[in-house]
């Protein structure tokens, strides 16, 4: 369960994240990794607090993390509108090759 310091470290994550969807989705994934590591570092032997300040620093710099996730985002979404004009400019092609069939049956 998130306390005050896992919040704060998630909120500046996820403030680089501009697509609501991908930021809950990373929010959640980044949540459970922390749980995992926090459960592991009081089996280690560490009480709670201490588990989630290491845990939060083996996460790495909120700042950091926060902007690889975005990059990864905008990375996904300009192979996606790759993709996208691929298809369309597949159907034009397909359109205009039944469009030149149906004028040379004519």
């Amino acid at each position: 369960m998130p306390n005050q310091k896992m919040t704060q470290w998630l909120d500046k994550v996820c403030a680089h994240i501009l697509r609501p969807s991908y930021r809950k989705i990373v929010r959640k994934e980044l949540t459970a990794h922390l749980n995992d590591r926090i459960r592991q570092l009081e089996n280690d032997g560490l009480n709670h607090e201490q588990a989630v300040e290491q845990a939060i620093l083996l996460m790495g710099d909120a700042e950091k993390v926060g902007k690889a996730f975005s990059k990864d985002c905008k990375s996904s979404g300009a192979i996606k509108r790759s993709n996208i004009n691929v298809a369309i400019w597949v159907s034009i092609i397909i359109l205009m090759i039944f469009i030149v069939n149906i004028i040379q049956k004519v």
